[in-house]
């Protein structure tokens, strides 16, 4: 991924991440996973200045609770569109793929995730994709 393509997709989470916890932030990159058009972000969201967020500005966020972020986005006529955002995750929505249908995006945005139980998720989607094409 070039410094270009994950600074574009960063731009385009940002505005709706920062509007989601009532303040300016900045990412804290655990795996930004791109394949072809689609992109996984997981990390934090930290303040500007690299510190801890004002979370009580975070109405849909627990305090208390672990805050993961977890982006899904696709691109659409060169532009990345998020999908799906989650700020304040208490466990990685994919650990239960089948809140999305399954192991839907390419395989390739599932690198180094584990499903709840352990299982290699881009490892399980090119078995289903083997399993699912038509023998030659």
């Amino acid at each position: 991924l070039s410094p270009a393509e994950r600074r574009a997709v960063l731009e385009a989470v940002r505005p709706l991440a920062s509007q989601r916890v009532g303040q300016p932030v900045k990412f804290m990159v655990e795996r930004l996973n791109v394949d072809g058009d689609w992109a996984l972000l997981t990390g934090q969201l930290v303040s500007t200045t690299g510190g801890t967020l004002d979370w009580a500005k975070a109405s849909e966020c627990h305090i208390e609770l672990d805050k993961l972020l977890w982006v899904l986005l696709s691109r659409q006529a060169g532009r990345w569109t998020v999908k799906h955002l989650e700020v304040c995750a208490t466990e990685p929505p994919h650990w239960t793929p089948e809140q999305f249908g399954g192991l839907v995006w390419p395989c390739g945005v599932y690198a180094g995730l584990q499903s709840a139980t352990g299982e290699d998720l881009q490892a399980a989607c090119l078995d289903q994709r083997a399993k699912s094409s038509p023998p030659r």
